[in-house]
């Protein structure tokens, strides 16, 4: 989730509420716990059950800015 690019639309937040929130502290999309596994100014990095992963590829390919990554 690249911080830098993020316009905080709420589109990953909708999609995948049980991956995404916003941070209240930046004002950008955070991955939520327990799969935040970095975050940073920059950006916010995680790893995914395997069941939540159609959602987030989901709320990747509906990002407006392309913010979200999925490897």
């Amino acid at each position: 989730m690249n911080k830098e690019t993020c316009i905080s639309c709420g589109v990953c937040w909708s999609i995948a509420p049980k991956v995404f929130e916003l941070d209240p502290t930046t004002g950008k999309t955070k991955i939520k716990e327990p799969y935040l596994k970095n975050d940073s100014d920059k950006e916010s990095v995680g790893e995914i059950p395997e069941e939540l992963r159609p959602d987030v590829e989901k709320a990747a390919s509906n990002c407006p800015v392309g913010a979200i990554r999925v490897e």
